[in-house]
């Protein structure tokens, strides 16, 4: 695939091969075009803004609907990206590929990690559309394929048949089962530095499966600034046991099958974690940095 330019996405609206309406040529970046805010969501209170400045509250996830109708032709996908001012704003978001053959405006899940409330301005740009060329057209489109999403106006929630992964993957829903798996070398390495002086905070599921195994919560849990965290005792986690191993490995927290996969330090982004001996052989995938996501979401609506 290749990325098309400023010019290349104006000649490709001339010949039709896409469309954005409305399209304003300030919008252009050099490789893609800015997408603006229509409409904010905020899930939890069912409160919908579709003009003036919608205030997020702290740790709160909302939604945002662009002003764009985006089409692509069956030889265009595009990737979206958050635009870097709204990451230094404490803005986490989850983005995919928009499917050759798409047609709507679009859905993006997103929540604000910051401790301040934070003002999201109808009309402001949100997200970077990059356009890609296909080294073919696809033999079927989107709408033939899954069209989950097809002719969407306004901000979407999850609809029925969603599969993970796709564009408007929902950041908020409660993780069902366990968390994907990251693999790390730490079992076969016998590794147990994030297990030392831990501050790895639980989900009411993870108290409740621990408790299920007979473990005590007033043994295991510690709660500070209304979260509940693993409890360390003489500086080591609770569930690990004289060998130097997790005695719950199986059944472990949400936050310890993504680790080393953490926020960076001013919570815009994921990062590995530089405490980790073994980051440089972890590959976190899009899917894990999703799950992150959605468990920072239900660890901050549960806060007590």
């Amino acid at each position: 695939m290749s990325i098309l330019s400023d010019g290349d996405i104006q000649e490709a609206l001339g010949r039709g091969d896409m469309d954005i309406e409305p399209f304003s040529e300030e919008a252009l970046t050099p490789n893609g075009y800015d997408l603006a805010i229509a409409e904010v969501l905020l899930p939890d209170t069912g409160h919908r803004f579709s003009e003036g400045v919608a205030m997020v509250p702290p740790m709160t996830r909302f939604r945002v609907s662009t002003r764009e109708r985006v089409r692509l032709g069956p030889a265009l996908a595009a990737q979206l990206w958050l635009r870097t001012t709204w990451a230094r704003r404490g803005v986490l978001a989850a983005f995919g590929k928009i499917d050759a053959g798409f047609d709507g405006t679009l859905t993006f899940a997103a929540f604000n990690t910051s401790m301040d409330a934070l003002e999201v301005t109808i009309g402001e740009t949100f997200a970077q559309l990059v356009v890609e060329s296909m080294s073919g057209s696809a033999e079927a489109v989107y709408a033939q394929r899954s069209g989950n999403y097809q002719d969407q106006r306004g901000v979407t929630m999850a609809r029925e048949g969603e599969m993970e992964g796709e564009m408007e993957a929902d950041a908020g829903d409660d993780i069902e089962g366990h968390a994907p798996l990251l693999v790390a070398p730490c079992i076969e390495e016998g590794c147990n530095e994030c297990c030392l002086e831990t501050e790895m905070p639980l989900t009411r599921t993870d108290v409740e499966r621990l408790a299920g195994l007979g473990h005590d919560p007033a043994a295991f849990t510690l709660v500070g600034d209304g979260f509940t965290f693993l409890t360390n005792v003489e500086g080591r986690c609770y569930f690990l046991d004289p060998g130097g191993r997790c005695s719950v490995y199986q059944d472990r927290p949400e936050g310890c099958r993504l680790y080393p996969l953490v926020l960076t330090d001013d919570m815009a982004d994921f990062r590995l974690d530089h405490l980790c001996p073994h980051r440089a052989v972890v590959q976190p995938e899009e899917g894990h940095r999703t799950t992150l996501l959605q468990l920072l979401d239900l660890i901050a609506r549960e806060r007590q």
